[in-house]
Order: C-alpha cells, then structure tokens, then sequence
C-alpha cells in the first residue's frame, strides 16, 4: 500500500487508503477508483481536480457508500475520526451521512423533489439526525438558509424549487448541506452551470462557512482556478488515481507529474492566446495499462513506464508524486509561465 500523504502531523479528519471501487460492464470490469490514497486533516480545505471520467465523483460516493449498483467498493479503507467506514452497518451509515458528512451534488435542480417545499426538504435531514421537533426543526432551515444568504428567508422557506434562480437553488443545497452542521463538507463541482458572477458567490459563501464554522472541505472540481482560490492542499487525478498532491501553493508554483503540467499548459493566460492540449485520450477503464496509466500521452515516458503502476511517493518534501520517471524537485518538461487568479 502506498504511503498516504498528509498536510502535517495532525490526525487527519478523513483518510483514504488503497480505495478500489468497480463496475461490472458488459466488456469487462471497469475500475472507476484504484489504490486511492489521500487523507484530509480537521478545518482545511483539499481540492481533487482532474478530467472528466477521472474518477472524482465516484470517489465521493464512495466515501458515502452510495455507489450506484452493480458498482461497490471492493478494496481499501475510508477512515473517517479513526474509524472505518466501510466496516459500518447501513443503519450506522446513515447515521453519519447528511450529519457527520454531507454532500453538495452537482446539479441541484434534479437533487431537490419539486414537490416539497425547500423548508420541508431541509427540514426532514433535521428531524432525522437531531431528533427535534417539527417546530424547532423550521426555525432551524430558517437558519441556515439565512446564514448561505438567502434574502426573506422566512418567507421563502415555503417556496418551492422551481421559485429559484440556480444560483438560490445551489445556497439551499448548501444550507441543507449545512443543516446538521457537519464535520465534513463534500462539494461536487459546486458551481458548475452557474454563471461567473454567482460562481464567485458560491465560493464566497463556502470560504466564509468553513472559516466559521472550522469544517473541512473535500471540493470536487475540474477547474483549476477554483483549486487556487479556495483549496489548503490538492490531488490530482488521472483515470481512477491520484497522480500528484501536494500544497496548493507547491503544486501550482512546481507541477512535477507530465499530466498537472499538460493541465497547467492547457489553461488560457495572458498575453498569450495559444493553448497548448495533452495529446490522446485516457485509456479505457475495463483495459487499464499494466504500467503508468498517462504513458501514452506522456513526453517523458520510459520503457520502465510501462513495466508497473509506478507508486505514489515523496519526490520533494510534502510533494507526492506518482511516476517512474520523476525522481526528484524538478520535471524536464517546458511549463508555459501564467498567472492563475
């Protein structure tokens, strides 16, 4: 198993190790989750960016044991305060989910029942985990649509879904999110379909949650700018596993992995309006490689890339890296300067 990098000597809030989750398809086993290692400690914020299909979202149902069948988790540990998910009974599961970890979805619209009202939605995780009354549990939503800035919040805890803006629909997602005030927040691409403007309030408003409230935060993303802006540490990932981690600012000042600097080359800057795209598509999950899984679209690869998955080791301090080639502090592949804001 490989060794799981942390952000300091802190018992980690969350640990991942050696996490294999799978789907059985009619052209084989795809392995959507392998050997995943990453640990997140208590009040800080850990980004996983990568490509769509890379594995990200799986790796939150995961972590919540909501793998839609015939996918399951077949190998690993997800230790959260010390103690196995995995090895819990549903009923004990659903006794952490929504109140000890709670998931932001991606698309709000579909996760919330148009039939109900938003108050009644938040309400039910309240009666549920809290074990409080009808009434205590309304004052509550109430609450926490006021605290993710919801104008008339009273008024508005009797409006429906459909009576919101998909900016308002993403902060009650967040306040039911938010409900149980739980130890772990999971974002799921959180403002993916939202315009810039109420993008940079959704981000706005999750800092100044976890600042407050001193939750930690697993944010799902593709976007890199969004990692600059709100993340402590960063893992990267590539077709089912984390390729690179390290600081936020480690990684964006010294990319070691061939694929995060395809990703940094990839992003528009300034002054220069040519994008530089990897080459070639991910390899098929039922048909992984025998070796580096990123060989083929690789400028630096080796023959003895493709002997073995290369491990995840220590190639600078903190910095965790997984590749045959990079041996140390440094990648001899060109990084085009740029700014991310």
């Amino acid at each position: 198993m490989n060794n799981i990098p942390e952000s300091n000597n802190q018992t980690p809030l969350l640990e991942i190790q050696g996490l294999k989750t799978v789907f059985p398809t009619e052209n084989g086993l795809a392995v959507a989750v392998d050997d995943l290692g990453f640990s997140l400690k208590k009040g800080s914020v850990l980004g996983i960016v990568g490509e769509s299909g890379c594995g990200k979202s799986i790796t939150s149902l995961s972590i919540l044991r909501l793998v839609p069948p015939p996918g399951k988790t077949v190998a690993g540990k997800i230790l959260f305060e010390g103690h196995d998910l995995l090895t819990l009974s549903e009923a004990q599961m659903r006794s952490v989910r929504g109140n000890q970890i709670a998931l932001i979805p991606q698309d709000p619209m579909t996760s919330l029942n148009p039939v109900y009202t938003i108050g009644d939605q938040i309400m039910e995780a309240i009666e549920l985990h809290q074990k409080v009354d009808k009434k205590t549990a309304r004052q509550r939503a109430i609450e926490v649509l006021d605290q993710v800035r919801i104008p008339q919040a009273a008024a508005r805890v009797d409006d429906y879904p459909h009576q919101f803006s998909g900016g308002m629909r993403q902060r009650v997602m967040i306040a039911m999110a938010l409900s149980c005030t739980p130890k772990l927040l999971i974002a799921d691409e959180p403002t993916t379909a939202l315009d810039v403007t109420v993008q940079a309030q959704i981000l706005d408003l999750l800092r100044s949650i976890q600042r407050d409230q001193g939750m930690s935060i697993l944010l799902i993303t593709h976007d890199l700018g969004v990692v600059a802006e709100m993340c402590d540490m960063v893992a990267v990932m590539y077709a089912g596993s984390v390729v690179e981690m390290a600081t936020v600012g480690d990684l964006f000042k010294n990319p070691l992995h061939p694929y995060t600097i395809g990703l940094m080359n990839s992003l528009p800057r300034r002054g220069n309006t040519r994008l530089t795209p990897i080459q070639g598509q991910p390899p098929s999950l039922v048909d992984l490689p025998q070796g580096c899984r990123f060989a083929d679209r690789c400028l630096l690869v080796e023959p003895k890339s493709r002997e073995a998955v290369p491990p995840l080791e220590e190639k600078a301090p903190g910095h965790f890296v997984r590749c045959a080639v990079v041996t140390g502090p440094t990648t001899d592949i060109r990084l085009i300067p740029q700014e991310v804001h």
